[in-house]
């Protein structure tokens, strides 16, 4: 019986949690991408691709869509180009393993292990059963069931200089370059043979850097080109000036086929290996990538004004060009570029035929393109490396401004009120008659409970964008160039003035890292547009960020941006004036000397009030109360009608330390005071370890915990509270209420986790709810009743009376308690929360390789009418109601009158 009425309590939670069929996509989104591409090789059924995120995937040719994609282990890596060989995509990986992928379904048909050596120097495939593969000490070839070996000795200072490919030949070229000693292994797969050879350069070309095209290789040293096609047994010589180039070149890179681009900093050219010689093709600008298209034609990009040109290599000449326009702008340069096949969209034929380019650029985005404008696409695979999020409201309105200029004289705020209403109503009458000009999209516009928001997302690359919350339609998008995240891998994102004082511009802060000097870098943007509105780079690295609730004359807050030589910068600049008179506190956290440290800051001085030391190897996770963290009630009222008073402190921080290894490995989870640096709370796990993810809130804290020693995930949550009523509500922790007592408890949980949030509404009133996203791909809602520290192993009457939830070991789930229902979403690193309008409802938006938006209802919606709700009946009771009511008041009215007259 008691098992039954655990079960029924943990359904009915859970229900409050399930959908519809018909509401799947309504209220939620989903979006999948693959990561920045290091790999690919373009087909006319797929454009296969390797990203960093050790993801493989085939784009679709036309759209770019993804068709499929395969996620594989850190320790599972593919090391080489994919190879397409017929029917199938063939992948070779650091598992020794190579394995043969469907490339329209992405189905696994063939997975072989190789011999288990370490020492690889590369990997090529010729075909479904022909490959050769070469270690230090042994070179393998042939088939799959039939693979021949011939031992060979390859010294450790010898490098893969590259590989050559045509036909059925393969040549890989090892090289040494403080010896010039090099070393060609060459297999006929026709013959299954395998040659190696010796092939070394002139003893002059110590350090040269050998770069591979498709049937040849070459190096640059000083004003000469060493070059070797495949099969040839020798390096020939030429030098730039024989061959027409008088100007310096320091650098040199291929391009496709026999083709190489050599580059100076005044111009670059086209060279090319033409009936076994060495010969200039033509003189091009700087900064320019290329790759040879068929026979005798190369498609050159120009980083500098994003030119396509596609130059005839026997003799130079320009046979088509065309520029990239807008769709180039603020990407931060190509990077690659892979010609389409003859068949795609993009591809022109004219005279000749004019390739479709899949070109990937600096920002981790890739398109394909061509001089039909019509044919390419985008995707900002930018979006699938987010490291900062946050969410932002709408304008109130998008054609009537809500604020005005402060201004001291009451008569100049009267005049310039009445001023913009007059203005406002004009707008109005406009757009009535259909005459108004907006500006601003009407997605743009809050709606009556504040549900769609913008999304502030920030990537490693330094790629912003802003996102509609409701269409998840990209708003704008801005490349922060040379900038990175800081210490802790994130950005800090602040909101400076929101978007509800017109005609003033909406400000975000964004501070990182510079990649040149490594200093901090504070860029301010406008949410709406994106255009920048202020950027500067400090004279040293990042310290704190204190936003405070100062504001000037402009409805700008005051940011205080500490240096780590204590230096004090404000933003807007030069209002340190402003701040002086606020006493600020912050703590640092020194993860290399394992210290923590508190700081008293006032105007421009900076002083250390107090240090802890922590005692362990290395600091798992920090978390401290977000702050907008409301709370809705001082105290608990429990079933005997008693109150346990919560202890509510803003200031609390959360620390856990990982010290030890093997069996006596142990976690400490401490929480401290950021102001007088009290340790309020301490708890030792010994055998347990990371990773641990904490979150505080309110006067709980949560954290997520490996258990070495029983092989399992664990939750424990602490509460704290007060022996009694505080004096007042009021808190300082320069006098603090230390915590007299704490209660806590520890569930199995049931799965690894990624990220850990909390449901937040616009008061609190809701009960809350803890997002758990897991490593497989889901995200749980957990009511906090199901995470309560006292909930009893045997509910008394007033436990009942209390409606607490009978406790149980494992923290089970039920499947209507994912958010995501059948959804899978990849590598989640993060969660974002939000509040609206509505008490009920609050937002959830996920990010990693994926992104996932959606509504959370905890309590369900207790303050909206239900979808199926009847108006028209509502409606016509009303109707029925007003009318009975005139017809009775006209009947009681005749009545009075007839009564009058008897």
């Amino acid at each position: 019986m008691f098992k039954r009425t655990v079960l029924l309590v943990l359904v009915l939670i859970a229900v409050v949690q399930s959908i519809y069929e018909d509401q799947i996509g309504l209220y939620d989104w989903h979006q999948r991408y693959v990561g920045a591409v290091e790999h690919r090789i373009a087909d006319s059924r797929a454009i296969v691709v390797i990203t960093k995120k050790n993801i493989l995937a085939a784009l679709h040719p036309k759209t770019g869509a993804i068709m499929w994609r395969r996620k594989f282990n850190e320790e599972d890596t593919v090391t080489v180009d994919p190879v397409i060989c017929g029917e199938e995509v063939v992948t070779y990986h650091s598992t020794n393993r190579y394995r043969h992928w469907d490339i329209l379904t992405g189905m696994l048909t063939l997975d072989t292990p190789h011999h288990e050596e370490d020492g690889l120097l590369f990997y090529a495939s010729l075909s479904y059963e022909k490959m050769i593969r070469v270690t230090r000490n042994n070179v393998y070839w042939g088939k799959n069931d039939n693979i021949g070996s011939s031992p060979i000795d390859i010294s450790p200072s010898m490098k893969l200089a590259g590989f050559m490919r045509s036909g059925s030949k393969v040549e890989g070229f090892l090289f040494d370059p403080s010896t010039a000693q090099g070393v060609s292994i060459k297999y006929d797969a026709n013959h299954d043979t395998v040659q190696v050879a010796e092939a070394a350069l002139p003893s002059t070309t110590q350090g040269i850097k050998l770069v591979t095209s498709e049937d040849s290789i070459a190096g640059l040293q000083g004003d000469s080109v060493f070059y070797k096609t495949i099969g040839e047994d020798s390096f020939l010589e030429v030098k730039l000036s024989d061959i027409g180039i008088t100007w310096s070149v320091d650098s040199i890179s291929a391009a496709g086929k026999s083709a190489y681009i050599v580059s100076g900093k005044q111009m670059s050219a086209v060279i090319a290996v033409m009936d076994g010689a060495m010969r200039a093709v033509k003189a091009i600008s700087k900064d320019v990538i290329g790759q040879v298209v068929g026979s005798d034609h190369i498609a050159l990009v120009s980083r500098a004004d994003h030119t396509v040109s596609l130059v005839q290599l026997s003799n130079g000449f320009e046979a088509h060009s065309y520029s990239l326009g807008e769709l180039a702008e603020g990407r931060g340069g190509v990077l690659s570029m892979t010609t389409l096949t003859a068949s795609h969209p993009c591809s022109l034929m004219t005279t000749v035929r004019v390739p479709g380019l899949f070109l990937t650029w600096k920002d981790q985005s890739v398109t394909v393109v061509g001089s039909n404008e019509t044919c390419g696409w985008i995707r900002e695979e930018s979006l699938s490396s987010v490291v900062s999020a946050t969410l932002l409201d709408l304008p109130a309105s998008s054609f009537i401004p809500v604020s005005l200029h402060r201004h001291t004289n009451p008569i100049k705020l009267w005049t310039e009120r009445i001023t913009m209403q007059l203005q406002d109503l004009q707008k109005f009458i406009n757009l009535y008659f259909g005459t108004a000009l907006i500006d601003v999209s009407p997605e743009m516009e809050r709606d009556s409970f504040n549900l769609n928001k913008l999304i502030f997302a920030i990537s490693t690359c330094g790629k912003v964008h802003v996102l509609h919350s409701g269409t998840a339609r990209i708003i704008w998008s801005r490349y922060l160039d040379n900038i990175a995240p800081l210490s802790n891998g994130q950005y800090q994102v602040h909101m400076i003035r929101s978007a509800s004082h017109y005609p003033l511009p909406a400000l975000v802060a964004v501070l990182g890292t510079s990649l040149d000097s490594k200093k901090a870098v504070l860029t301010v943007l406008n949410p709406l547009d994106g255009s920048l509105q202020y950027r500067q780079e400090f004279e040293s690295k990042l310290a704190q960020i204190q936003l405070t609730a100062v504001e000037d004359n402009e409805f700008a807050k005051v940011m205080l941006i500490l240096t780590d030589d204590n230096e004090v910068h404000t933003y807007p600049p030069r209002l340190h004036k402003l701040v002086e008179h606020l006493p600020l506190y912050f703590t640092l956290v020194y993860p290399d000397q394992m210290e923590l440290k508190g700081f008293f800051l006032k105007g421009t001085r900076v002083e250390e009030t107090w240090s802890a030391h922590l005692r362990g190897d290395k600091i798992l996770d920090v978390k401290s109360k977000a702050t907008n963290d409301a709370v809705y009630s001082q105290g608990r009222v429990l079933g005997d009608r008693s109150v346990l008073h919560k202890y509510i402190n803003p200031n609390v921080m959360a620390v856990a330390v990982e010290s030890g290894t093997g069996d006596k490995v142990l976690v400490d989870v401490q929480l401290y005071d950021m102001i007088s640096g009290t340790q309020l709370y301490h708890a030792r796990h010994k055998q347990y370890s990371g990773p641990v993810h904490l979150l505080v809130v309110e006067n709980w804290l949560l954290y997520h915990i490996w258990c070495s020693k029983l092989r399992r995930y664990e939750v424990v949550v602490v509460e704290f509270f007060l022996p009694s009523a505080p004096n007042t509500t009021e808190f300082s922790s320069l006098f603090p209420r230390t915590p007299s007592f704490s209660i806590q408890q520890a569930y199995i949980a049931t799965s690894p986790l990624s990220a850990v949030a909390v449901t937040t509404t616009l008061k609190s009133i809701t009960n809350r709810a803890v997002l758990f996203a897991e490593s497989g791909g889901r995200i749980a809602l957990v009511p906090k009743a199901l995470l309560d520290p006292r909930r009893p192993t045997i509910p008394t009457a007033e436990d009942r009376q209390e409606q607490l939830v009978p406790y149980t070991p494992q923290l089970a789930l039920a499947p209507m308690s994912y958010v995501t229902y059948n959804k899978t979403l990849q590598d989640i690193t993060g969660m974002v929360t939000g509040v609206t309008g509505l008490e009920s409802t609050s937002l959830l938006f996920a990010y990693g390789t994926d992104l996932y938006f959606a509504r959370v209802t905890p309590a369900k919606t207790f303050d909206m009418l239900n979808e199926d709700f009847d108006y028209y009946l509502i409606g016509l009771v009303l109707l029925g109601l007003c009318f009975a009511t005139i017809v009775t008041q006209a009947l009681a009215e005749n009545k009075a009158l007839n009564k009058k007259w008897k």
